[in-house]
């Protein structure tokens, strides 16, 4: 009997840089249960990225709509003048000047795709899959038309991100090229997909995770079918992905970054008696999971051992939506303990202590976005994020210490904000601009987020796709599917004039920063230099000017037990013979200076140590950090 041949297929706009840990996932996992499995991964966005060029790639890559346009002028010729008039102001709102010529690179992809793809012997597979995640439904229904159309009995799956619940769904339903449609992870699903079609089983009893049609044409399944350990997942298989770079001669110096998932769901996402207990407000990232689970630091660092060794690289990213406190300093304890010289991407929680980061840098934690979203405890508070504006600060402030980029974001125009918000986040933002810039995002309206699940909280009404796909989908799908991005009846005007003055102030840290780490490279904007009995503290401005400031004794002594948020009772009893109206005065003269940051009870310094060797070495801690007398 001849093995069940699978086909895995990842299109474009992924990272060129990355291979897809979906596809890879799903191959190991799928081999390591059965051998009777042939299955072959496809990275077409490799050979469309070789044929725009890396630069040109990222370019539409960044930006969900413009990516998602390049196939729609294929897959919607009815519309394309529209189309066009997107993808020109879409890219322009990224700041790049001159857009390409959508219609001539559409033409240059279909053709590519043509040449490459569509001539492949599709009808030898028993079954199709496409991974379909953010920026990748109008290049996936492209191309499961164009296999449809050559090969009409080719079955046909999709999965991921965006096909969870109601998402997936309502694909099936409108698209009679797709069969299945896997809802949530995709392991389990997609391994009783293959068995079904292989043993002609028509039953529908144990098929959870998955849509299909009956003999009647009727839709059902659905709910979700997950592992309920992820040791039991092998190590993603990414060898076809590097198979095919090989053939892509403009990504040759390539040295591609290697996913790693350490956990699924989100910890501090809780969901109880069917319903959103707890989470942050504006996030969807959870659609597809059902509780958190995560792997052993162990495992992890096994998983990261074998891949470097496999492929000869040293990039690696988490893509988990959190990471798993309780594991996070053996997490890395073992990644170092091998030694190697990797860099390291995660997405990171505010909370996370100095102490960690500093063993996560050890590691190779060189890259991180933090969950950040604002600058305000009372906004942060609305949107039900568990961290504060000083926990936030602190944090932007201990991975400029590190020598850490971090790739934050600060959400513009949450519904329902008032005046005290914006106020308060321009107050302190004056405190963070010597640190690196958070990017301006705008709040957009996730499908099953805890706003979209509520609506009438954040005084929201008349959901709806965003009209953007009703100018990119044919209007048989626009009209009809249940898509990630919606619109809505609301305060957006209110909004939008609120945070115009947060908007231009993010503009001007952007220019500020960029323009004096020109200056001062590499060191620090705000930045000290402890000598033992006083303490130096620089503030670099425009023109290679440095303001200098002088602390000794008790100054010194307190500043630096503050590198880490205090209390003000901590302080007192760190410093028990300080008089309370000596220790409020310097408190109020060094947030005066902005060399502090005080929320309610807690302090912060803001400068950070001019010799971050001595921090990840560990000679800090032979350094006297007693107050001095005199």
């Amino acid at each position: 009997m001849a093995a069940f041949r699978l086909a895995l297929i990842s299109m474009p706009w992924p990272l060129a840089n990355r291979p897809s840990i979906q596809l890879g996932t799903l191959k190991s996992f799928i081999n390591s249960i059965t051998g009777e499995v042939k299955i072959d991964c496809y990275h077409p966005y490799l050979e469309v990225g070789n044929l725009l060029g890396l630069k040109a790639y990222n370019d539409i890559a960044e930006r969900t709509w413009v990516a998602e346009s390049v196939y729609a002028y294929l897959l919607n010729p009815k519309r394309r003048p529209e189309i066009t008039d997107l993808f020109i102001k879409e890219y322009g709102a990224k700041g790049k000047k001159d857009p390409p010529d959508l219609k001539n690179i559409s033409k240059q992809i279909h053709s590519l795709h043509q040449k490459k793809h569509l001539n492949l012997h599709w009808s030898s597979y028993d079954l199709i899959g496409f991974s379909i995640c953010l920026s990748q439904l109008t290049s996936s229904l492209y191309m499961i038309r164009e296999i449809r159309r050559h090969h009409p009995h080719c079955p046909i799956v999709v999965g991921g991100s965006s096909c969870a619940g109601e998402l997936g769904r309502s694909l099936l339903a409108n698209s009679p090229e797709i069969d299945f449609v896997v809802s949530g992870e995709g392991e389990l699903p997609l391994l009783t997909l293959i068995n079904r079609i292989n043993n002609g089983d028509s039953k529908d009893d144990d098929s959870a995770g998955l849509f299909w049609r009956d003999k009647k044409g009727k839709l059902t399944g659905g709910g979700l079918k997950q592992l309920s350990n992820l040791k039991e997942l092998p190590v993603p298989d990414y060898g076809d992905y590097f198979e095919q770079l090989k053939g892509q001669s403009r990504l040759s110096n390539l040295i591609p970054n290697l996913p790693v998932e350490t956990s699924r769901g989100c910890w501090w996402h809780r969901v109880k008696s069917g319903s959103v207990d707890r989470a942050c407000k504006f996030c969807n990232l959870n659609l597809q999971w059902r509780g958190y689970r995560s792997k052993e630091p162990i495992q992890v660092a096994r998983e990261m051992e074998e891949l470097a060794t496999k492929h000869s690289s040293l990039k690696f990213s988490f893509v988990d939506n959190i990471l798993d406190s309780r594991k996070l300093r053996g997490l890395f304890k073992s990644i170092n303990n091998l030694n190697r010289g990797f860099e390291i991407f995660t997405e990171l929680r505010a909370s996370v202590s100095r102490g960690d980061l500093i063993k996560m840098r050890k590691a190779g934690v060189n890259q991180v976005q933090i969950g950040v979203e604002a600058l305000s405890t009372r906004l942060l508070g609305k949107i039900n994020k568990g961290t504060t504006a000083i926990q936030n600060i602190e944090l932007m402030k201990h991975c400029e210490e590190l020598g850490i980029q971090h790739l934050s974001n600060l959400i513009l125009g949450f519904p329902a904000i008032d005046g005290k918000d914006v106020e308060e986040t321009l107050n302190n933002l004056k405190f963070v601009l010597p640190y690196q810039p958070l990017r301006k995002v705008r709040f957009w309206l996730g499908q099953n987020s805890p706003v979209d699940l509520n609506p009438e909280q954040f005084g929201i009404r008349r959901v709806a796709n965003h009209p953007h796909y009703k100018k990119l989908l044919p209007d048989s799908l626009a009209d009809s599917l249940c898509l990630m991005i919606k619109t809505y009846i609301g305060d957006r005007t209110k909004q939008k004039k609120l945070w115009m003055p947060v908007a231009r102030e993010l503009d001007s840290w952007q220019n500020h920063y960029q323009s004096l780490r020109k200056d001062h490279f590499p060191a620090p904007l705000l930045g000290y230099r402890d000598g033992g009995d006083f303490l130096l503290i620089r503030r670099r401005s425009r023109n290679y000017e440095m303001e200098t400031f002088r602390l000794k004794g008790y100054s010194r002594g307190i500043y630096r037990f503050c590198e880490i948020r205090r209390t003000q009772g901590q302080i007192r009893k760190k410093f028990p013979n300080l008089a309370s109206s000596q220790l409020e005065k310097f408190i109020a003269h060094m947030v005066s200076k902005r060399l502090m940051f005080r929320e309610e009870n807690q302090v912060l310094s803001l400068a950070v140590n001019e010799e971050p060797h001595k921090i990840l070495c560990g000679a800090e801690r032979n350094q006297r950090t007693d107050p001095a007398t005199g």
